[in-house]
């Protein structure tokens, strides 16, 4: 293998494990030799990739945030908004990259000041985008705000994804995001639109398994707990 790919290999590798023990434990009580030895690698090589475990979490947040919100191809509007978070809570439950990221912007704010705020700012702007569109189809009340609608979809979420996580290691996530769904959508469609916003629901999650919910690559970046 030549030298190059040897390298990102082994850095393929080393996140793949931070991202595991990251996943599993606190940023404070996890250690570098834990991912040395959970990745089978060296310490110089660990320390060729990585000068700190402070640079090796920062590198998770910002991969979890590149990961965690992208426009699902061939859909607009109000069910652009729920497949969208679909996406995300599937990810939340099977990637661990996902997992870790988020376990270190939300338990260890003051290590990351520099990066735990963006991707929800992010997330939010990007869940506002998909409200004003969907208001232009007039899916969505046109009299609705999609600025305070994208924050507080946002900050729901984040509250059903850490109240699943604590109390069903996020195996109901996709459960209690489709209550979630059918709680906030009367306060968001336009008149005479409810019933064809709430028959999305059974159409997004009614079959959705760990592979129903692709997204693609080139969709808005945002990410959040």
């Amino acid at each position: 293998m030549p030298k190059q790919a040897r390298a990102i290999a082994t850095r393929e590798t080393i996140v793949d494990a931070a991202a595991e023990v990251f996943a599993e434990r606190s940023f404070a009580s996890a250690t570098l030799a834990d991912v040395i030895a959970r990745a089978g690698v060296t310490q110089g090589s660990l320390y060729f990739h990585f000068a700190s475990k402070h640079e090796l979490a920062a590198h998770l947040i910002r991969e979890q945030h590149a990961r965690s919100i992208a426009l699902p191809a061939g859909v607009d509007g109000a069910r652009a908004m729920i497949e969208v978070s679909l996406a995300l809570a599937r990810q939340i439950q099977s990637d661990r990259i996902v997992q870790a990221g988020l376990r270190l912007s939300t338990e260890s704010l003051e290590q990351f000041p520099e990066l735990v705020a963006h991707p929800y700012e992010a997330w939010a702007e990007a869940s506002a985008a998909l409200i004003e569109r969907a208001i232009e189809l007039g899916e969505l009340a046109p009299d609705l705000d999609p600025a305070a609608a994208g924050r507080v979809l946002r900050s729901s979420f984040t509250g059903i994804q850490v109240a699943s996580r604590v109390t069903a290691d996020w195996v109901d996530l996709v459960d209690r995001l489709e209550e979630l769904w059918r709680i906030v959508l009367p306060g968001l469609a336009a008149p005479g639109r409810l019933d064809e916003l709430l028959a999305l629901l059974p159409a997004v999650f009614g079959g959705a398994d760990a592979g129903d919910a692709e997204v693609s690559g080139s969709g808005a970046s945002a990410a959040t707990g």
